[in-house]
């Protein structure tokens, strides 16, 4: 993108502006005017083109902030699935220590009942 646009066109009038400004009579208020004209619109030009600059500083900004944050998103995801894995080996972890327990108090029940004397009966 050019930032003077309007820069050629300038450099193309400023030498017939000289030219007009030579020939003597009438011609020198209409040049004094076009050439007043001329500062004025240049000047809206650099501040035309200073506010282009800043906005292209803030989408640049902006752009910069959004990819940032795709980053973190994408590490915050990263996290989420690995704290997702680490839950399903925990239950998994608690339903093996689980089964492992109940073996062992059916275990624990059993030699327990064969090592109770038999219950005699009551006349």
């Amino acid at each position: 993108m050019q930032t003077f646009p309007f820069l050629p066109w300038l450099r193309a009038l400023v030498p017939m502006l000289l030219l007009l400004s030579a020939t003597p009579g009438a011609a020198d208020d209409s040049l004094l005017a076009a050439q007043r004209r001329m500062s004025v619109t240049l000047k809206e030009l650099n501040r035309a083109n200073a506010e282009v600059k800043r906005r292209e500083g803030r989408v640049r900004e902006a752009e910069e902030a959004l990819v940032r944050s795709q980053r973190k998103a994408e590490d915050d995801k990263a996290k989420l699935e690995q704290a997702r894995k680490g839950l399903n080996e925990a239950k998994s972890g608690a339903e093996v220590a689980q089964r492992d327990y109940d073996q062992a108090s059916t275990e624990i029940q059993r030699l327990y009942r064969e090592r109770q004397p038999p219950s005699s009966s009551k006349p």
